[in-house]
């Protein structure tokens, strides 16, 4: 809840607070000139805003970087900053919200099961929508005005599957996974395609609530499986309480977790996150690009060096997002939502903070994957995984 506050208190500062910023027109009117106007539809209220209050940062930033450099032919960016509470319902709403105020493009959102509520109003309405961490296989499937800047759960599940058989050693795992969760149940869905298919064995997969506050009955029946890797696909909450219980247990094997883990390390709780704890995610600090260095330096600039401290790992999907619909639109030499959509279909090696992207056929890019440790309230980086 600090760093919420904290960041609340820069959005403030910057004027991103606005986050109902509507021009109901009755429908969606796209404009000639002036502004260009973009959806940034993230959580700011409800379960996901600790997680998802940095992207709206990350948006401004994006958006603050295009229009200093003299905006996209000739014209700046405004956002129009919704909420979609943390719900499916917040979802549908903003995304109806965003169609009425004239949007020509949407940035975000973050988790994939708002993103299933959103795409069909945006696809139906024929605006581009470009999701952050929105990882599920089932949110392009939609359509065609709908994509993606982060890689799919195959894609990070895959790497998972490869670090946990070829780094760890693990040949048996077990997995505790949120019951009817689409982004839990797909990465174990997906790792244990993969990881059986390398010769490893998935021993057990134990369902729980996302509510859940103790996993003691889950944990003592993994100590039984005699694995050698537990599997986590969760989210920071609740895998960070697995994580602390699972080591007062005594269970020293390797827990592996996707990019569900963001922002685990600023949890009140991860003073007792002991042992080897890794996790798939999409961008660290120590990312030697050019990119991700300017990206860096931009940050400490514009919001101090304690800034860093206060994103995830995640959140720069976010401005990465928006800086690729800047780029469709300069190819496009057009902001008209459907040339939009055209050009980022077709955009290839577009040089990003989280990587390098290519939409290669189909509405997700290929990217690498960043594999992380976390111990504490410190997160290293391990290794990057190329598809």
């Amino acid at each position: 809840m600090a760093m919420f506050m904290i960041l609340c208190r820069m959005l403030v500062r910057t004027g991103a607070v606005a986050l109902v910023l509507l021009m109901l027109m009755g429908g969606s009117v796209f404009a000639a000139e002036g502004p260009i106007l973009i959806g940034s539809i993230f959580a700011h209220t409800g379960k996901a805003a600790e997680e998802n209050t940095p992207n709206y940062l990350m948006a401004r930033m994006a958006a603050q970087s295009i229009n200093k450099s003299g905006g996209v032919l000739g014209r700046r960016i405004r956002l129009i900053e919704l909420d979609n509470q943390s719900s499916v319902l917040g979802a549908r709403q903003a995304a109806v919200d965003a169609v009425n105020a004239g949007v020509v493009a949407v940035v975000g959102p973050s988790w994939s099961s708002h993103a299933m509520a959103m795409a069909p109003i945006f696809q139906k309405a024929g605006i581009p929508m470009v999701g952050a961490t929105t990882t599920s296989p089932k949110v392009t499937q939609v359509g065609d005005f709908i994509f993606r800047a982060c890689y799919t759960d195959k894609t990070q599940a895959s790497a998972l599957a490869r670090f946990a058989y070829e780094d760890l050693g693990a040949r048996r795992v077990s997995m505790l996974v949120v019951a009817g969760d689409v982004f839990s149940e797909g990465i174990a869905d997906f790792f244990k395609q993969d990881f059986e298919e390398m010769g490893g064995r998935v021993v057990n997969r134990y369902p729980y609530l996302l509510s859940s506050m103790d996993f003691g009955k889950q944990l003592a029946s993994v100590e039984t499986d005699k694995v050698d890797l537990l599997l986590v696909p969760g989210f920071a909450r609740d895998s960070g309480l697995i994580i602390m219980q699972a080591r007062k247990m005594g269970l020293t094997i390797p827990i592996l977790g996707g990019d569900g883990w963001a922002a685990l390390e600023q949890y009140p709780y991860v003073d007792e996150l002991k042992g080897d704890n890794y996790f798939s995610s999409h961008w660290h600090p120590d990312t030697d690009t050019p990119e991700s260095r300017s990206f860096v330096r931009l940050m400490k600039k514009e919001l101090g060096d304690n800034v860093l401290n206060l994103i995830d790992s995640g959140n720069p999907v976010a401005y990465d997002a928006l800086q690729l619909l800047a780029e469709a639109i300069r190819r496009a030499g057009s902001a008209e939502p459907k040339d939009i959509r055209d050009s980022l279909a077709t955009l290839k090696d577009f040089k990003a903070v989280t990587g390098t992207i290519s939409y290669a056929g189909s509405r997700d890019p290929v990217k690498p994957v960043v594999l992380l440790r976390i111990e504490n309230h410190s997160v290293q980086f391990v290794k990057t995984v190329r598809p």
